[in-house]
């Protein structure tokens, strides 16, 4: 019996080690083995086994400059390399990073690399209470530098999507799908071949001092379910040598589009509202709309507080 029992506690204890003996800081570094414990002294070598022994709430650090791989985010974790370190990964056939957690986690992106070698999305925001992405760089995706269809809130601040399909793109729900609120700062679009940012039905974004330039469409505001809207506010930005400066549809449902202090130049068209009353483009009056091959026209203007 009394071995019974001692089997038993070290049973017990075994369990409650696994459940709570993780990191609350777990390391990478391009000499570490995803043997090791995570840990500073004894690093993962990627970041997909990192996340697996990292406590709700902790944090990954890449100690040294490397690629760390594709990986999948299921809990609240910051994920950043150390200061100075450049902190890669190079999906080839998926989609670099997947943010699938709880209603309730808050994840973050610091410093991270996504370079695509044929890979889909360079991040793809299924669930989570928020992302924030920072400091980031992402390039060559064949689908989407952030896709956001269903993330909940979105913030994306000081980062460059170049050379891919499509930069952002922000909501695209039907009936029942959460509202998408997104936040855009101090970010370059460029040179992505489809649209830099679009906003579908269920997305709400806003876009302060960022430039779209050199892309199949700078902004693309568009509703196409009935009922659901599409929000967008943009301002103190540049959207330049684009096939189209801003664009806005409304097949079904309503688009509304508000621009203030911005530049709209040397686009091959600067506005266009395939919605009418549906999908207003609307100005503060204090935007240049200029040299563009054929400017158009806004909807009319709005006033703010």
């Amino acid at each position: 019996m009394r071995r019974q029992c001692l089997t038993l506690c070290a049973a017990v204890l075994a369990c409650t080690c696994a459940a709570f003996g993780q990191n609350t800081r777990s390391a990478v570094s391009v000499n570490g083995s995803d043997g090791n414990a995570c840990t500073v002294p004894a690093p993962c070598r990627t970041f997909a086994k990192a996340i697996t022994v990292t406590n709700s709430g902790g944090e990954i650090i890449a100690l040294d400059s490397g690629g760390y791989g594709p990986f999948t985010i299921d809990r609240a974790v910051t994920v950043r390399p150390v200061p100075g370190a450049y902190a890669g990964l190079a999906p080839t056939t998926t989609d670099g990073i997947t943010v699938s957690a709880g209603g309730t986690d808050d994840v973050v992106l610091r410093g991270i690399t996504i370079n695509g070698l044929g890979g889909s999305n360079g991040i793809n925001y299924i669930h989570a209470r928020s992302l924030s992405v920072e400091n980031t760089a992402i390039d060559r995706l064949t689908a989407t530098g952030i896709m956001d269809l269903s993330g909940a809130n979105l913030s994306v601040s000081n980062t460059s999507i170049i050379d891919s399909y499509t930069g952002i793109q922000v909501g695209n729900g039907g009936m029942g799908y959460p509202t998408v609120s997104t936040t855009i700062t101090n970010c370059n679009i460029d040179h992505n071949s489809n649209i830099a940012i679009s906003v579908y039905q269920t997305g709400k974004a806003t876009i302060t001092n960022t430039v779209l330039a050199n892309n199949g469409a700078g902004l693309i505001v568009i509703a196409q379910v009935a009922t659901l809207v599409a929000d967008v506010v943009i301002e103190s930005s540049t959207i330049s040598g684009n096939g189209t400066g801003i664009a806005s549809a409304a097949p079904a449902g309503t688009a509304t589009t508000r621009v203030s202090n911005c530049t709209i130049s040397h686009n091959t068209t600067g506005l266009q509202n395939s919605g009418g009353q549906s999908s207003p483009i609307l100005s503060r009056l204090n935007n240049t709309l200029q040299a563009n091959g054929t400017n158009g026209t806004f909807d009319g203007p709005f006033t703010a507080d």
